[in-house]
């Protein structure tokens, strides 16, 4: 006797494992019906008969079973409408095609539409036992694998969600550090309060405008917002300093991104932010500072911070000098091509002349 079976699954509802399979028999044939429920009682099955797909099909409804043996050419409906309508509600159902006529085309369509098998009469009581317990054995073990798959779906989803929860958190940390490092620069040169926000929003403005991803305009204003970081090892009486800068001391202030890249690289972003704020003083042409690094050797996100860095300082107030504007720091960034991108240039005076943009 067949024992290891599962249940009919119901929609929306998983499997779940039973200790007795009940079996439908639909034949428009009652005499046939009586046979097949005396081969299947007898050994040890449970057993329904109805005579048509509209009876099969309000019986499913209503009952549970493992298994319909359904007759194909019957009265009314047919056995292989019934087999697609079980396939569309009940998915997980086994189910056996019987046919009086051997046709190998009706026979590959049972098989294609999803029954198990396919008992040409008349039939041996061997033959059906086997076909039977062949099915039910498949459905058990198909349903094994989808119970198996929900599970492992489940496990997956909440380990996600577990991860995304860390992430987030991990992502706050982060901009709490950050924001605490800007803080601290912000104090060491109160004349530039605010320098490295603008400069933050400026380049999140230009990346997206040139298409980033989410991600990397994240990470854009990460570095965008502690790009002056390595200012820290620079003296208070130089950056506050009212008067331009002698020689000795801007060689002092252009120091402060390789510092920054020696306190940033330290840490292990999943971006390179220590590289992007060492980088965000190079120029095209050369000429920057501290590597002199040219074109294609600069990072695109330091070729953004560049642009945005200089556009904010020339429009704001500095303890030696008035504010440019901002007319006078998009002609700087767009007459000295050779030393910015002119993409990213372009980009920068296409936000502030049409679209509105304001530091």
């Amino acid at each position: 006797m067949y024992q290891a079976t599962l249940q009919q699954e119901q929609p929306g509802q998983a499997a779940r494992p039973c200790t007795k399979a009940t079996i439908l028999v639909v034949d428009d044939d009652i005499s046939l019906c009586r046979l097949l429920r005396k081969i299947l009682e007898r050994d040890g099955y449970g057993c329904e008969m109805v005579q048509s797909a509209d009876e099969a099909i309000t019986a499913i409804g209503t009952q549970t079973f493992d298994l319909v043996i359904s007759d194909i050419n019957m009265p009314g409906k047919s056995g292989l409408e019934l087999l697609r309508e079980i396939k569309r509600q009940y998915p997980g159902m086994a189910t056996l095609m019987v046919s009086g006529v051997k046709d190998m085309e009706t026979s590959d369509s049972a098989i294609s539409l999803g029954a198990y098998d396919y008992i040409l009469k008349p039939f041996q009581k061997k033959q059906v036992l086997i076909s039977v317990k062949n099915a039910l054995r498949r459905r058990c073990l198909d349903l094994q694998d989808r119970f198996e798959k929900e599970n492992m779906e489940k496990v997956i989803n909440t380990q996600m969600a577990d991860l995304n929860l860390s992430r987030t958190k991990l992502q706050k940390t982060l901009d709490g550090v950050v924001k605490a490092m800007t803080r601290t620069i912000e104090t060491r040169d109160p004349y530039t309060a605010g320098h490295q926000q603008r400069v933050a929003g400026l380049c999140v403005a230009i990346g997206n405008e040139m298409g980033f991803s989410r991600e990397q305009l994240y990470w854009l204003k990460m570095a965008g917002m502690i790009h002056d970081i390595g200012k820290i090892a620079v003296p208070g009486e130089i950056l506050c300093k009212p008067t331009r800068l002698s020689d000795a001391e801007f060689s002092i202030i252009r120091e402060h991104p390789e510092i920054g890249y020696q306190i940033l690289k330290e840490i292990e972003f999943p971006y390179p932010i220590a590289e992007i704020t060492r980088q965000h003083h190079e120029r095209l042409d050369g000429s920057g500072y501290p590597r002199g690094l040219k074109a294609d050797e600069i990072m695109v996100e330091a070729r953004i911070i560049a642009v945005a860095d200089v556009v904010e300082a020339m429009a704001s107030h500095r303890p030696y000098r008035a504010a440019l504007g901002i007319e006078a720091a998009l002609r700087a960034i767009t007459e000295l091509d050779r030393q910015y991108d002119p993409y990213v240039a372009e980009t920068c005076c296409k936000l502030f002349q049409e679209k509105g943009f304001q530091l």
